[in-house]
């Protein structure tokens, strides 16, 4: 896909907000517990927090689902859809995930090693469905963009 200058200058300016904005929740904001009183912890069992929030007394009504769930899939699904939109690579599904799987485990390094939040296997996982769902998006932006250039019209 092909973009133009503009389109490309103006997706990067809202990327760097958006990175600036996920950075602030990922190590500075309180609302999300990044304190030094944050339970500081690791979790290498996989599905072990999702489990406990999908079948536990914080199950889909609760507002620590939505946070903690959906909020880790929400959080990163941007990251995989600005970075697949502005690659031009061939790969650049695959290279996306790949940027969106490193971040999501050195923000969870970050939160461990500076204290302010447990290093969750879970949260990585989730942030890493988020990135792919972003990635599918930018996929079928990118389809209907080559069917509009190549008949002429929206597709």
């Amino acid at each position: 896909m092909n973009m133009s200058t503009k389109m490309r200058r103006i997706l990067g300016v809202v990327f760097v907000l958006y990175l600036a904005a996920l950075v602030y929740v990922l190590l500075f904001s309180p609302y999300f517990g990044r304190t030094q009183e944050t339970p500081h912890g690791v979790n290498l069992a996989p599905l072990t927090e999702i489990r406990r929030f999908w079948k536990g007394p914080e199950s889909l009504g609760s507002s620590q689902f939505w946070i903690n769930v959906v909020g880790n899939v929400l959080a990163f699904l941007p990251l995989g859809l600005f970075t697949a939109l502005l690659l031009r690579r061939r790969y650049y599904g695959a290279f996306a995930l790949a940027v969106t799987y490193l971040a999501s485990l050195g923000a969870e390094l970050l939160q461990y090693c500076l204290r302010v939040g447990s290093f969750d296997i879970d949260d990585v996982i989730l942030n890493s469905v988020g990135g792919l769902l972003g990635i599918l998006i930018a996929f079928i932006i990118r389809e209907k963009y080559k069917n509009k250039k190549r008949t002429g019209h929206a597709a």
